[in-house]
């Protein structure tokens, strides 16, 4: 898909470090919705009237505390959707660390935040997700498993050699 397709949401893909880490957030298990338990990047609809750069940084803002002057955005990706019904075009913005920041959960939707070595993002592998049973991903340490749009996302960033991005 190219960015010029429709899109329902954006999410912002914040990396730092060298080599670089991504900024990812779990949506609370404890919330019934969509996407309980799942670990995605902060993100959401895009309001009427707001850009999905604006859209990205807000909700990155509300779901992970990250103050949007300390992002520089370097650009998008191409828009990914989602597996499950209905289908959601998300485009993903990419930005950079450029200030300090105290990720932390900053709403109820979300119940942690961590950062994540793109090199530690391995081949696929059926794991057990807390709510959705076995699924096709990754599991990091503390049970938390990335699969799906955001799995998918970052074999992306991973194909387009965004493991060698030097940032602060």
């Amino acid at each position: 898909m190219k960015t010029s397709d429709k899109i329902d949401a954006a999410v912002l893909v914040l990396l730092y470090g060298n080599p670089p880490k991504v900024l990812m957030v779990r949506k609370n298990c404890l919330v019934s919705g969509r996407f309980s338990c799942d670990l995605a990047f902060p993100g959401g609809h895009i309001k009427k009237d707001e850009t999905y750069i604006d859209a990205a940084l807000r909700e990155a803002w509300e779901e992970a505390d990250v103050f949007p002057r300390f992002v520089d955005i370097l650009g998008v990706m191409d828009v990914h959707e989602t597996s499950s019904q209905p289908k959601l075009r998300v485009l993903p913005v990419i930005g950079i660390l450029k200030g300090p920041i105290d990720a932390k959960p900053k709403d109820s939707e979300v119940d942690h935040v961590i950062w994540v070595s793109l090199d530690s993002i391995r081949e696929p592998r059926l794991v057990f997700h807390p709510i959705r049973g076995y699924v096709n991903g990754f599991m990091l340490p503390g049970n938390m498993v990335i699969w799906g749009l955001s799995y998918r996302i970052i074999i992306d960033l991973k194909q387009k050699g965004y493991t060698k991005l030097t940032t602060s």
